[in-house]
């Protein structure tokens, strides 16, 4: 992905929804071991992907982030942004 700048620099990223959804499963499978929390936060996650335009998506993400930080899911977060 760094040398997709380099080679083109008008290109614009395009990520594959399935490998993103695979590294977030994998990633939180490491820290929640909960069914119940496994669910919650695989919905959440869901509703962000699962959007129609750009203001749902910027809404869902909002909504996450709260999910995120109220609960025991900030080192998820930052695990799979890091």
């Amino acid at each position: 992905m760094n040398a997709l700048g380099v080679v083109f620099p008008k290109a614009c990223n395009v990520l594959c929804r399935f490998h993103v959804a695979k590294n977030v499963k994998a990633k939180c499978k490491m820290i929640i071991h909960s069914k119940d929390a496994w669910n919650q936060m695989m919905e959440a996650w869901g509703s962000v992907v699962d959007c129609d335009d750009v203001e749902q998506f910027e809404n869902r993400v909002q909504a996450f982030e709260l999910f995120v930080l109220h609960g025991p899911y900030l080192l998820i977060m930052l695990m799979v942004l890091g």
